[in-house]
């Protein structure tokens, strides 16, 4: 259910972008495969690349990997609370979804740059279907990955040929209007504000502005500052020779891993400031907060209840969604 490259920025992962050890269709030659043996080695360096480039692994390789690790986990801890947000579930699904599919690619994947977990475009899809309930969710990931499977088995990737790029664009730039405004509600601290249509979100949010809560915007408009100066920061070029001073290179070390983990640093910011002006006041509902989240893995287990039809019947007799 990936849409386009832009939604890939926002809260998906990524596999590391320096190991070189991946297989493709041109480092294997046809011709190096002769016989029934071989052939089967191809088709399972093709179909299971992890077959492939681990034996060829080194730790160089695994010392940038630590490294690609840990700089995409700091920005997809903080992405994936705010897509679960977006699909309307609790916040914690946002971090199953963004780490579970790790442990599959890493087998099967055979693109290192691919970016893939929940995205903004997935995100308000889902909140169209799942009621807040994340059985409905699940269902619907199951039912999304079946059709994408059997698109790849028949060979059907062709068929997104077909979609326009005006039909894509407009598609993209509907969703940021939808969820930039959807937004608004919790920048302004604003609680009475349901989950509609735009125009709809737009009237009810207008409707109770004066319900603001002051120390919210502030506390968001600081934090969207903070965001835009780092990410300034993370695409500033340094001028590179060999004259640069040891201490100069580690200090633009430092603050590219800084402005690279914002979002993350952001959080931890913006949760001090608040438990700081909260322990300084008897008041213990100045700031918005998120409820409490429920901790550890969920178990591994078929739910008793059935959901597919359901969930079926739902997507047939539901409006069509916002977008």
């Amino acid at each position: 259910m990936n849409f386009s490259r832009e939604i890939q920025d926002s809260g998906a992962m990524k596999t590391s972008g320096s190991n070189p050890l991946l297989c493709n269709d041109d480092e294997i030659d046809d011709a190096e495969f002769g016989g029934f043996r071989k052939a089967a080695k191809k088709f399972l360096y093709k179909h299971v690349p992890i077959t492939y480039w681990l034996p060829k692994y080194s730790l160089d390789s695994l010392f940038r990997d630590i490294t690609a690790g840990v700089t995409v986990g700091l920005m997809v801890v903080p992405q994936g609370l705010a897509y679960a947000t977006i699909a309307n579930l609790p916040v914690q699904y946002g971090l199953y979804s963004a780490y579970l599919g790790c442990f599959v690619y890493c087998v099967f994947g055979g693109c290192k740059e691919i970016a893939f977990g929940p995205t903004a475009t997935t995100s308000l899809m889902v909140s169209r279907f799942d009621k807040g309930e994340p059985h409905y969710a699940i269902t619907l990931a199951l039912v999304g990955g079946l059709v994408q499977f059997l698109l790849g088995v028949t060979r059907l990737g062709f068929l997104v040929r077909f979609i326009s790029i005006p039909v894509h664009s407009g598609l993209v730039s509907a969703i940021a209007f939808t969820i930039g405004f959807g937004q608004m509600k919790h920048l302004l601290g604003l609680k009475r504000i349901p989950r509609d249509f735009l125009i709809h979100n737009c009237i009810n949010t207008f409707k109770h502005i004066r319900e603001t809560n002051p120390w919210d915007l502030l506390l968001g408009f600081c934090c969207i500052v903070l965001l835009f100066l780092l990410r300034k920061l993370n695409r500033m070029k340094w001028e590179e020779n060999e004259y640069v001073p040891k201490w100069q290179r580690v200090c633009r070390k430092f603050l590219w891993l800084l402005s690279t983990g914002r979002n993350a640093l952001v959080i931890v910011l913006a949760a001090s400031v608040v438990k700081a002006v909260e322990s300084m006041s008897d008041k213990k509902d100045i700031f918005t907060l998120t409820k409490e989240v429920e901790g550890g893995i969920p178990e591994f287990r078929v739910s008793n209840e059935v959901y597919l039809c359901d969930f079926i019947f739902l997507a047939l007799i539901h409006r069509p969604s916002s977008v």
